[in-house]
């Protein structure tokens, strides 16, 4: 093994050694002697080899294998995991727990009927919990979505019984996470904050209205150490799993979300900064470790750590948020969970003397902003029609809060994601505007603050005269697979904002657009007095720096309103003609006197 893989072996020898281990492998009784292999080398090659050889013939001839054969094996190999673990490195011991799975993914539990009771009993044992929730995370990935190789009727089988241990389960990891965040809670020797503080009161608003959630979330954070933050960390990919695949029932009580909360708090913790680790898979998401739960690589310190705790926890809120089928009894539980997240939601766009709030996003983890800005668009897309009526949840409150977040956003792919979770929730309103016209007033004086706010806000984005630097850095040269530059694609999805606005706020719109239009259009067709003619030459006589920087600035500008102008001719038409017909004429007479005077054309100079 260590000969295939040194870099001096040809092709022509490896190609021979492969063929050695491959009739190796189809020995009848190979297995033993990888069984001694693994118990008695270190060689990392030689021990992934054995399990290659365990793992082909668990998944494609275990049903010739020899009863007592597999007896052994079933024993064995679980006995060796045990022995081992902590010597072996991570990959190899996440290999064997695979091997042991796919034996139970096989067996159980007619022939391997302590195959799940194994994994619990190592859940609940000091030392061995964090070996348990890689055997459970491991089960959960490979028997609750197997693969083709197996019939319905097993797959079915197996569902089922892994249903059958959710409460159970569940109820373990709840414990876990409960005793892990009470035994490191500082609470026990740092007062809370006062209750008159600025921060609590800022903080609950009228999400709460004095709730124990509130209470709950307040209470300080807790100061876990590495290994107690590595054991959390893999009960919250485990419940990440889980809750990809099981239904929403009672079984995830309020108590479990309550703890979920309390380490999603930690994304929200400007110390724990950190940036994903490129050495954890699709198919190990734990970072590698020695076996004991402490850490092997140097990105996966405390610090990172804890930022990966609030990544984790914000992934098993978004699994469940991603359900679109809530029963009735779960109903209570998706508003309690609402309630806690904007909670979150506040605490980052919580602006105070030390941090802005666009500073505090940009001093968060990436992958934390990216999970929360995906909780925000699973609610809006999915949860919205449920929740929006609800006298418990301050809707109004929520889209003040959501403007902060958006218009804070550290980059501009953040940004893009919070325009498209405006996009969303404007189809929604437009939809149930629509489905309840004799309430149309109504429902539209409940909004109008936020999307006039909201309209002002885009329409600045787009200005260079009030976003100059930003919007340079922006590429309007490259194409993408759409074939739009960078900057192309930030001027359309602000208007399309801009024109779903437009759909419920008509007149609005065109009051706030058109004067910016107008400005613009003025400093155009004002350029007339400044042309210097020599001979057949044209020439722009402006030279002051920031007389150049303006006009420059005004251009730009000018060329995306007329945009806008473009993308919301459609609501000038059709069965709104005459009702908007001046104020269309408005536009159209500015237009034609600026198409009149084309005198920035070839023939002149700009002298700036």
């Amino acid at each position: 093994m260590t000969e295939f893989f040194h870099s001096c072996t040809t092709n022509e020898r490896k190609r021979e050694i492969e063929e050695l281990l491959n009739n190796f492998a189809q020995q009848t009784g190979a297995w033993r002697h990888c069984l001694f292999f693994l118990s008695n080398t270190r060689n990392e090659y030689v021990m992934m080899y054995s399990l290659t050889v365990f793992e082909n013939l668990v998944n494609k001839q275990w049903l010739g294998v020899a009863s007592q054969d597999k007896m052994e094996i079933r024993n064995c190999l679980p006995k060796l995991l045990l022995a081992q673990h902590k010597v072996m490195p991570y990959f190899i011991r996440n290999k064997l727990c695979k091997v042991i799975v796919d034996i139970g993914r096989q067996d159980w539990p007619m022939f391997y009927h302590d195959f799940f009771a194994n994994t619990l009993q190592l859940i609940q044992s000091p030392g061995l919990a964090s070996l348990g929730l890689v055997l459970l995370k491991t089960t959960s990935e490979e028997l609750a979505c197997p693969r083709e190789d197996l019939s319905v009727a097993r797959r079915d089988e197996l569902r089922k019984l892994l249903l059958e241990q959710v409460p159970t389960v569940l109820g373990l990891l709840t414990g876990i996470l409960e005793t892990y965040w009470d035994k490191h809670n500082v609470m026990a020797t740092t007062p809370p904050p006062s209750p008159t503080s600025g921060e609590n009161v800022e903080l609950l608003g009228s999400l709460f209205q004095g709730s124990q959630y509130s209470k709950l979330l307040c209470q300080p954070m807790a100061e876990l150490d590495q290994d107690s933050q590595q054991l959390c960390c893999l009960v919250l990919e485990c419940l990440a799993h889980l809750f990809s695949w099981i239904p929403l029932s009672s079984s995830i009580t309020p108590t479990l979300l309550a703890s979920i909360f309390h380490f999603a708090r930690f994304g929200c913790d400007l110390r724990t900064k950190a940036k994903p680790d490129p050495f954890i898979s699709s198919s190990n998401r734990e970072p590698p470790s020695n076996g004991d739960g402490r850490s092997l690589h140097p990105s996966a310190d405390s610090k990172q750590d804890r930022a990966r705790l609030g990544v984790l926890a914000m992934t098993c809120v978004n699994e469940l948020v991603s359900k679109n089928c809530v029963p009735l009894d779960f109903e209570e539980y998706l508003l309690r969970m609402f309630q806690q997240t904007f909670f979150l939601l506040q605490r980052l766009t919580r602006e105070n003397n030390a941090h802005t709030i666009k500073g505090r996003l940009q001093e968060l983890d990436e992958c934390y902003l990216e999970k929360f800005t995906d909780f925000l668009r699973l609610f809006v897309s999915v949860h919205l029609r449920r929740i929006e009526s609800s006298p418990q949840f301050p809707i109004v409150e929520f889209l003040a809060l959501l403007f902060k977040y958006t218009f804070n956003q550290p980059n501009h792919e953040g940004y893009f994601a919070c325009l498209d979770i405006w996009a969303v929730f404007l189809d929604f309103l437009t939809t149930k505007i629509k489905s309840r016209l004799a309430d149309r007033e109504n429902v539209l004086n409940r909004y109008k603050n936020a999307l006039g706010l909201l309209l002002r806000e885009v329409l600045n984005r787009i200005q260079f005269r009030y976003n100059q630097a930003q919007l340079e850095e922006l590429d309007d040269e490259t194409l993408d697979d759409d074939q739009q530059t960078e900057w192309q694609r930030y001027l359309r999805q602000s208007l399309e904002v801009v024109a779903k606005v437009m759909e419920l706020l008509p007149s609005h719109v065109f009051t706030t657009l058109f004067p910016i239009l107008q400005e613009n259009l003025d400093v155009y067709l004002g350029l007339q007095q400044f042309i210097i003619t020599t001979g057949t030459v044209r020439r722009l006589n402006i030279s002051a720096e920031n007389d150049c920087r303006r006009l420059h600035c005004s251009l730009r500008d000018l060329s995306s309103l007329l945009q806008a102008v473009g993308r919301l001719a459609e609501y000038f038409i059709g069965d709104v003609f005459a009702a908007r017909f001046n104020d269309a004429l408005a536009v159209v007479e500015r237009l034609v006197v600026c198409w009149s005077r084309p005198f920035l054309g070839k023939s002149v100079v700009l002298s700036c």
